[in-house]
């Protein structure tokens, strides 16, 4: 009986286990990926050009640098066949493949479970992979994890992402690699600047509704925050290193009120260029702060020794110190005074404010609790740091490690990071960091460049970190000078310095040094399409002679000459200019007496402007010099550009 028993129960075990076995290769028969795989080869057939069938079984690329294993090619079946253009997803090419399939796979870049076929597994958030697939929108986050600091021209979300958390200033509380902290204004002084404590006031509780653009975030305080740190601010009288503001001149007070005073700040304004970095009422330059309003901000006399010399009261101010005499920086003053009121600001009701009696103590503690100190310098006491969480692997950080408060955010990096920038008290909390006012665009920029910033071991032929940029440091008279006009605020100089304006590495190989000394003078626009961004420096003619002499002894290029027998003369100068307008069409881009494109600048008097050697070699090969031009390079021969030279250097000033 035990054995007939032991028999039947062997038997169902049997055919339990085979039917396991049946099961098993069933269940992967009716699997997804199997019917995305049978359509596509439906699919192919019914196109008109010749598509090779798939055959039928899970297809996988093993990077094996990475040591990871992909299956998005298990339904992404024609990924880079650009014959299936007009094919429904999943068959559909990628839009532009920057890198071997076979050697980066796909993960590396879109993110998301390589070994997984089930759609939502691969496409939706899971709740145990920290590392979902990656929207779309955010799919530039990662090419930052192999280029390194590097600004590709493929990836502008990035870029203006980076751009952006330096412009507001985002290391004054965080640590992000490879960005630094940006000149913000010391507040040492700032009871001796500010008109009034109203101002201050409203500052505080609102720094956008009084400048819309400004990069002041609001710490959304309460109503005694900033009562408090209003009284704390406006007790700092005196400046750093016992600076002191010299007085108005007599003829501020003698004509401040007088028309043509006023007249002649107002031209000294607008001469000085003013405007190509401030804005006044948003029309201007964004380098700097927006001037409308200023008079009802700040007293005259501060204004006045700012004008005259900015690094007196701020040192790392990038603010040229223009060669004004007194009187015209008291004419200027006078016109601030004059013109950039706020004529909507409500007049003092004649009350006074008496601060608390540990107004000081509380003012601090605020000061230190909201981290001012990360961005303004501050002589004072006690001044802590109390900064904000490490950026630099945010984009790795761990599901469980994010507190999610009361939120229904959905619980991926991507999502907090994005609610985070755009409305930072979401999570509730002790969060302090204030509220910016932000654009949607801004906010996906700034989230893709926190999601670049991994914790990820890449093999060390996978990454590409830009060049460090070695920082020019000029001595002796040139170094005083490019530091009073703040100079490499603008222009570059070995790859060090601004972009906003040309290169000056090899520019005594480029311009002509009496031209250079008439431009430095009066300084002028060139293309008539382009903002006037040099601004008149009022620079001394010894100062102008100092940088001309470092021009022509330092920033030049002896290979920039042209062919020894070439020979300039009449005949050659006729076939370049029919070179110039006829085989190369250069007028297209390229404005002569007022014909011509405007995308290159104009043409006119450049004969003066520019030497034979930098024009014969730009011709030859535009990119050598400027990488990201449009110039064509157009492979002329030798001759063509020699000629196209004589002609060019024919265009030359004339006395009329």
């Amino acid at each position: 009986m035990n054995l007939n028993r032991l028999k039947i129960l062997y038997a169902v075990i049997s055919i339990i286990f085979l039917l396991a076995l049946a099961v098993s290769p069933l269940k992967n028969y009716f699997k997804a990926w199997r019917n995305i795989q049978n359509n596509f080869n439906e699919t192919v057939e019914k196109l008109p050009q010749k598509v090779k069938p798939v055959s039928i079984g899970l297809k996988q690329i093993w990077v094996a640098d990475l040591d990871r294993i992909d299956r998005c090619t298990t339904c992404h079946l024609g990924i880079d066949n650009s014959k299936l253009e007009s094919a429904p997803q999943p068959f559909k090419p990628h839009s532009k493949i920057y890198h071997d399939i076979e050697k980066f796979g796909c993960t590396i870049c879109h993110e998301g479970q390589g070994l997984a076929t089930e759609y939502d597994a691969v496409h939706l958030p899971t709740e145990f992979w920290d590392r979902p697939l990656l929207p779309k929108k955010y799919i530039q986050s990662s090419c930052g994890k192999c280029h390194i600091n590097e600004k590709l021209n493929s990836t502008h979300l990035l870029n203006f992402g980076k751009e952006l958390i330096a412009d507001l200033n985002c290391t004054g509380c965080h640590n992000i690699p490879g960005i630094e902290k940006n000149f913000v204004p010391l507040l040492d002084g700032i009871g001796s600047k500010v008109i009034d404590r109203n101002w201050l006031v409203n500052w505080l509780k609102d720094p956008a509704k009084i400048q819309p653009d400004t990069k002041m975030p609001d710490f959304l305080l309460t109503d005694s925050e900033v009562e408090t740190l209003a009284d704390f601010l406006m007790s700092f009288k005196s400046f750093r290193n016992g600076i002191t503001l010299d007085a108005l001149p007599d003829v501020y007070y003698k004509n401040k009120d007088e028309e043509d005073f006023i007249m002649l700040g107002q031209t000294r304004f607008r001469e000085a260029r003013c405007i190509s970095c401030h804005a006044i009422e948003g029309k201007g330059g964004k380098l700097a702060p927006d001037l409308f309003k200023t008079a009802s901000k700040i007293k005259d006399t501060w204004i006045y020794n700012y004008v005259k010399n900015p690094k007196k009261l701020q040192p790392e101010v990038e603010m040229p110190q223009y060669g004004f005499s007194d009187e015209e920086a008291a004419a200027i003053t006078a016109y601030i005074e004059s013109e950039f009121v706020d004529w909507d600001d409500e007049e003092e009701t004649g009350s006074v404010h008496t601060p608390l009696a540990d107004f000081y103590e509380k003012g601090l503690a605020l000061f230190n609790k909201y981290n001012c100190g990360g961005c303004h310098q501050l002589s004072a006491k006690g001044i802590n740091q109390n900064a904000g969480p490490d950026l630099s692997e945010i984009g790795s950080k761990k599901i469980y490690q994010i507190d999610w408060g009361k939120t229904n955010v959905t619980h991926t990096v991507y999502d907090y990071i994005e609610t985070k920038v755009r409305s930072p008290r979401e999570f509730g909390g002790n969060t302090r960091m204030p509220k910016y006012n932000l654009t949607e665009r801004k906010v996906e920029a700034i989230t893709t460049y926190l999601l670049s910033l991994k914790e990820e071991k890449l093999p060390v032929n996978f990454i590409h970190p830009a060049d460090k940029k070695t920082e020019s440091s000029l001595q002796g008279k040139v170094g005083k000078i490019f530091d009073r006009y703040a100079c490499l605020k603008c222009h570059s100089l070995n790859d060090s310095g601004g972009s906003i304006a040309p290169d000056l590495t090899i520019v005594s190989s480029q311009l002509n040094t009496d031209w250079l000394r008439a431009y430095f003078k009066i300084p002028f626009t060139i293309r008539p399409i382009v903002e006037e961004r040099m601004p008149n420096l009022f620079i001394s003619n010894e100062e102008i002679e100092i940088l001309l002499n470092y021009f022509n002894t330092v920033l030049l290029d002896d290979n920039l000459s042209t062919p020894i027998n070439w020979a300039v003369d009449k005949k050659s100068e006729e076939r370049g200019a029919s070179l110039f307008y006829e085989r190369y069409g250069c007028q297209s881009c390229h404005i002569i007496e007022g014909k011509g494109g405007y995308v290159g600048p104009p043409l006119d008097e450049a004969g003066s402007r520019l030497k034979p050697g930098w024009i014969y070699n730009w011709l030859m090969n535009p990119q050598k010099f400027k990488p990201e031009t449009i110039e064509p390079r157009t492979e002329m021969p030798e001759q063509d550009a020699l000629d196209i030279t004589a002609f060019i250097m024919s265009l030359k000033k004339t006395d009329k």
